[in-house]
């Protein structure tokens, strides 16, 4: 039940961005993105992931759990931050940025479906 809750809420916040969004780029009807979302046939995924945290990097033998580089297909992707570092962001000069985690914070990345 708290999952089907919690998911339900993220897809609201989803929308809600979404129609921000097409509003912003005056795209209409408002909810010409979200709507895909609301679809029952709509392939929108919801995924939970844990990492462990890392061992030292410098050590004989390490196995890292994560994402490697990669984009987002999806026309949005919405991150729940914790107490975990490790999400990077690449800057348009390929530099990486380390983005700090903030468990209080919903981290918002476009997919490559809407660049």
């Amino acid at each position: 039940k708290a999952v089907n809750e919690y998911t339900s809420a993220v897809r609201i916040l989803a929308c809600q961005i979404l129609d921000l969004i097409a509003e912003a780029l005056k795209i209409q009807p408002r909810n010409a993105l979200s709507q895909y979302l609301l679809d029952t046939q709509s392939d929108s995924v919801f995924r939970l992931n844990h990492y462990p945290p890392c061992p030292e990097l410098d050590a004989p033998q390490h196995n890292l759990i994560g994402f490697g580089e990669h984009t987002d297909p999806q026309i949005l992707t919405v991150l729940r931050s914790n107490n975990t570092a490790g999400l990077e962001i690449c800057m348009k000069d390929g530099t990486w940025l380390s983005v700090p985690p903030d468990q209080s914070s919903f981290f918002i990345n476009v997919g490559d479906a809407m660049q």
